[in-house]
């Protein structure tokens, strides 16, 4: 896992809700106390995806521009890594 995968996760792990990626994204450059590049996040999330680590929640989220979206949250597995 690399460093992005590990701050993706601990933010996500700091939640008790589902989130949205750009959400998730601002909680992340807030972490890090610097911007990311625009699909930092979006690439990590999926990756962690396809690893069983995050899950999609719903498709009931809302992007900046107020067209649905997914939210994201860890799956059991990351819960217990």
């Amino acid at each position: 896992m690399n460093r992005m995968q590990e701050e993706t996760i601990k933010a996500l792990a700091g939640l008790s809700y589902p989130v949205e990626e750009w959400r998730l994204h601002e909680l992340v450059e807030k972490r890090l106390g610097c911007r990311l590049g625009g699909s930092t996040i979006r690439t990590r999330l999926s990756e962690l995806v396809r690893k069983g680590l995050v899950e999609i929640a719903d498709r009931h989220g809302y992007s900046r521009t107020g067209h649905k979206c997914s939210r994201y949250r860890l799956a059991e597995v990351g819960v217990a890594a």
